[in-house]
C-alpha cells in the first residue's frame, strides 16, 4: 500500500480520500493490479457487427437483441474483470476493504475524471446509479413552498412521480413544459423552452440529456447558460449520454450544468450498477448522499465513496471499460453507432413506409420509427396495452428483444444500435412487424 494513504474516518486504514483525490498526479501512486489484464492488441482490430458480438459481448445468439437503451449489455472482458477482483478480495478481506478499497476507487475517479475532461477529479462522484445519484441530490436542494422547478414532460417516470410528491408535501411550485413529438426543428423546440423558463422565477430547473421513452439529443449547453443567466439551477439527467454521445466537461462554466448525472452500465458497457455525479466546481450546492456513513462531514467523496458493504467491483471494473473505450478510440465507436441507428431507421421508415419521431441532426444511437398500423387501420389512439402486446409477440414469436413505445396515443419501436449490432437484424424486426400488423390490423 502507498504511504501516502492513512486513516481519515471510521476504522479504514486508508481512508483519506480527499487527500488522495488532491494530490498531483506525479504524486498519486497506483495500486498494481492483482491479475493479468486481457491484452487486446493480441485480438488485432475486432471488426464491428458479428464478430464484435462474438468476441466481446455475451448475449445469446437466440436473440436479436436490439434494446441495449434498456440496462445496457456489459462488455465479457469487463464482467470476468469485476470477478478476478471478486476472487481477489475473498483471499483476504480485510486487506481489500481497510487498506486497498479507497486508494483503488480514488484512482477510479481520477481516470474517469481525467477521460471525461472535467477541471479536476474533484468534480465527478462514483455512485451506484442515476437513480441513486438523483435522490441525493433532490434531497440536498431544500425545496420547500418558495422554490419553482421546472420539469418537462419527457422526465424519466420514475423521477417525475418522485418530484411531484416533493411538491405535494412542501407545497412548491412545479411547472411541466410539454414537448410536442415528432420533431423536426429543435430550435423550435429551444426557444419555446426559454419562454417557459423566462415566464416564472424558476429555482431548479430539470432537463433529460436524452429522455428515455422518446429518445432525442437535447441541445443542455446553451440551456445550461440560459438558466445561467436567469439564475435558475440547472441539473441534467443524462443517463443515456455516456457511450452514446461525445459527452465532456471542458466547457466554460456558463456552459455547464450545475449537476450532471449519468450511468456507465448502459452506453459504456461497464457492470450494472455503476454511474456517475458530476458537480460544477463553483457551485453553491451541497449534495450529501441519501444514504450517510462513515465519511459524514469528512468531504463530499468520503460521504458518497462509503455507504456501507457492498460489492464495488463494478467502479473498479471501469477500469478495464476505459482500456477497451480507448484501444478502439471512443468516437469511432459513437460515430458507428450512430450511423447505423441512421440507417436501421431509413430501413425501417422505408419498409414501413412511415416517419421518424426525431429529425436525424438530433438523433443518436437510440430512435423510434413509428409502426405501420395506420396503414392497415385508421385507428391513431393507442394504450398502452396496444404496445405491450406487439412487444410480446416480437419477444416470444421472434425471438426480438426491441421495446414498443406509446408516445401521444402513436406507436413506435424504439431501437439501439450498438458495437454487436448489425443492419440485417434491422431487417428481420421490420419483416416481423409487418407480419404482425397484417394479421392483427389488416380487416
Amino acid at each position: 500500500m502507498s504511504s501516502i494513504a492513512r486513516r481519515d474516518f471510521g476504522s479504514f486504514h486508508s481512508s483519506n480520500v480527499e487527500e488522495l483525490l488532491n494530490l498531483a498526479d506525479d504524486h498519486f501512486i497506483s495500486l498494481p493490479i492483482p491479475f493479468p489484464l486481457y491484452d487486446y492488441a493480441n485480438d488485432g482490430r475486432i471488426p464491428f457487427g458479428r464478430l464484435m458480438h462474438e468476441k466481446y459481448f455475451l448475449l445469446d445468439d437466440k436473440y436479436v437483441f436490439l434494446n441495449h437503451g434498456a440496462f445496457g449489455c456489459v462488455l465479457r472482458q469487463a464482467l470476468e474483470y469485476s470477478h478476478l477482483f471478486e476472487y481477489y478480495i475473498e483471499k483476504q478481506p480485510l486487506r481489500f476493504y481497510d487498506r486497498e478499497v479507497f486508494p483503488r476507487l480514488v484512482d477510479v475517479i481520477r481516470k474517469m475524471a481525467k477521460y471525461l475532461s472535467c477541471k479536476t477529479a474533484n468534480n465527478l462522484i462514483l455512485v451506484e446509479n442515476v437513480t441513486f445519484a438523483w435522490n441525493s441530490v433532490v434531497n440536498s436542494l431544500n425545496i420547500d413552498d418558495k422554490s419553482h422547478i421546472f420539469i418537462m414532460n419527457t422526465m424519466y417516470g420514475a423521477y417525475k412521480k418522485y418530484i411531484r410528491e416533493i411538491c405535494l408535501k412542501t407545497n412548491a411550485n412545479l411547472y411541466e413544459f410539454s414537448i410536442e413529438f415528432p420533431i423536426n426543428d429543435i430550435n423550435k423546440v429551444i426557444d419555446k423552452i426559454k419562454i417557459a423558463l423566462k415566464s416564472s422565477k424558476f429555482t431548479y430547473a430539470f432537463f433529460d440529456h436524452i429522455p428515455s421513452n422518446a429518445p432525442f439529443i437535447l441541445p443542455i449547453n446553451d440551456l445550461c447558460y440560459y438558466c445561467k443567466q436567469l439564475n435558475i439551477t440547472c441539473i441534467i439527467d443524462g443517463a443515456h449520454a455516456f457511450g452514446s454521445i461525445d459527452l465532456h466537461f471542458n466547457y466554460e462554466d456558463d456552459y455547464l450544468p450545475d449537476i450532471y448525472l449519468t450511468n456507465c452500465h448502459k452506453w459504456f458497457c461497464a457492470p450494472k450498477g455503476v454511474g456517475l455525479l458530476y458537480i460544477k466546481s463553483n457551485t453553491k450546492l451541497t449534495i450529501r448522499p441519501c444514504i450517510q456513513s462513515h465519511g459524514i462531514n469528512s468531504g463530499i467523496h468520503s460521504e458518497f465513496i462509503w455507504t456501507g458493504l457492498k460489492d464495488y467491483t463494478s467502479f473498479l471494473a471501469l477500469t478495464e471499460c476505459l482500456r477497451f473505450w480507448s484501444y478502439y478510440d471512443m468516437k469511432m465507436i459513437i460515430d458507428h453507432n450512430t450511423q447505423l441507428a441512421k440507417d436501421a431507421s431509413d430501413l425501417l421508415v422505408k419498409m414501413w413506409n412511415t416517419s421518424k419521431l426525431t429529425s436525424d441532426d438530433i438523433s443518436g444511437p437510440m430512435r423510434c420509427i413509428k409502426l405501420p398500423i395506420s396503414n392497415y387501420d385508421n385507428k391513431d389512439d393507442f394504450k398502452y396495452d396496444d404496445a405491450e402486446i406487439i412487444q410480446n409477440q416480437l419477444y416470444h414469436d421472434f425471438n426480438i428483444e426491441v421495446p414498443i413505445k406509446n408516445i401521444d396515443g402513436k406507436l413506435y419501436v424504439r431501437i439501439s444500435a450498438h458495437i454487436y449490432n448489425y443492419i440485417e437484424q434491422y431487417e428481420q424486426l421490420g419483416d416481423a412487424i409487418l407480419e404482425i400488423v397484417q394479421k392483427r390490423y389488416n380487416k
